[in-house]
C-alpha cells in the first residue's frame, strides 16, 4: 500500500510540475489580476485599450483604415499586431482573435459581405502572429470575424466605442468559459 501512495504522489506532482510551467497565469487564482497589472504597464504609452473580461483579459484597438483590397493589414494594424504579439509571446494563455467590422469602403462592399472581411483580417491577424515568421503556437492562437454581427455597446465604461475594432482576448480559464 505504501508504494501504491508513493506512485500515486510521484505522479501527481509530475502532472502538476509540468501544468504549471506551460500555464503560468492560468492555474494561478489571481490570473486577470496579474494579466491586468502587466499590461497596464505594458501598453500604457499606446492605442491599445486593456480591458478586465470575466474570461480573462481583452487587448482592444480600432481599425482605422481597411487596406486597399479590403482584406490585407493595414502598416497601422501590423504595428499594433506586432506590438501586441511580444506581449503574448511571454505567456502560454490561449488567444482569441476577434475582428469587428461594421463600416466598409464601398469598393470593398461590391466585392465582399462585412463578415467576411473581418474573418479575412482575424486570419491575417493569426498568420502574422504564428510560428515560424511570428512568436505564437498554433495551438495557442485562434481568430473570428464577427463583421457587423457584435456592435460595440453603447456604454459610458466599454473601453473604446469602436465600429472598426479588434479584440484580443487572452484567455484565463482553459476552457475559456
Amino acid at each position: 500500500m505504501k508504494c501504491f501512495f508513493k506512485i500515486f504522489f510521484l505522479i501527481l506532482f509530475t502532472i502538476q510540475t509540468c501544468f504549471a510551467q506551460e500555464y503560468l497565469y492560468i492555474l494561478n487564482d489571481g490570473c486577470i489580476l496579474d494579466l491586468y497589472s502587466n499590461a497596464i504597464k505594458y501598453f500604457e504609452n499606446s492605442p491599445i485599450l486593456v480591458i478586465k473580461d470575466p474570461h480573462g483579459l481583452l487587448l482592444r484597438f480600432e481599425i482605422l483604415d481597411i487596406s486597399n483590397d479590403c482584406k490585407s493589414l493595414s502598416s497601422d494594424t501590423y504595428k499594433k499586431v506586432r506590438y501586441i504579439e511580444q506581449f503574448l509571446a511571454k505567456m502560454n494563455n490561449p488567444v482569441i482573435i476577434e475582428v469587428h467590422v461594421n463600416e466598409i469602403p464601398k469598393e470593398c462592399a461590391i466585392e465582399h459581405k462585412r463578415w467576411e472581411i473581418s474573418t479575412l483580417i482575424a486570419n491575417n491577424i493569426e498568420s502574422v502572429m504564428l510560428i515560424p515568421k511570428g512568436k505564437l503556437a498554433r495551438n495557442k492562437i485562434h481568430s473570428v470575424g464577427f463583421g457587423e454581427f457584435l456592435p460595440p455597446k453603447n456604454t459610458s465604461n466599454n473601453g473604446g466605442n469602436y465600429v472598426n475594432r479588434v479584440d484580443i482576448m487572452i484567455l484565463c480559464d482553459v476552457n475559456g468559459e
